[in-house]
């Protein structure tokens, strides 16, 4: 018999129950860190304790469980701050592309004169701009 197997199925082994190695390491680390800060900060501010405890907590639990995108929220914090620390710089390369020119004997059309009396404006022939972009573009 045949069968089909999937293919690109990427699951993280379970190893404490539901929960994946990741998972285990952030809970544990912060159940931790709530043992050992009983013994400094909960004897002495029992309340303060609790507020640190339930951060801690809750944050442990954020990084074991969101995930945005597929990604774990720990992956997109170090993304994040790879995109941030990290200089940008973004170069536009122009396409060198060939220039194909034809040399046309047509008699230009002469041009009508305007009466610039009556307009108020004159007529310029060709500026300094137009000769630089040919230059620059054609390179005579």
């Amino acid at each position: 018999m045949d069968f089909r197997v999937p293919q690109f199925i990427e699951h993280d082994p379970k190893i404490l129950g539901p929960l994946t190695m990741s998972q285990t390491l952030f809970i544990g680390a912060a159940v931790g860190a709530c043992f050992l800060l009983y013994f400094s900060l909960g004897v002495s501010n029992f309340f303060m304790y609790i507020i640190a405890c339930g951060v801690l907590l809750s944050v442990a639990l954020a990084l074991a469980f969101i995930k945005i995108e597929g990604f774990d929220l720990s992956t997109v914090g170090k993304n994040l701050a790879n995109f941030s620390l990290n200089s940008k710089l973004y170069i536009w390369k122009r396409k060198e592309s060939p220039v194909f020119l034809t040399m046309s004997k047509e008699k230009p059309l002469r041009e009508k004169k305007i009466d610039e009396k009556a307009s108020g404006l004159k007529m310029k022939q060709q500026g300094k701009m137009e000769d630089l972009i040919k230059k620059i573009d054609f390179g005579k």
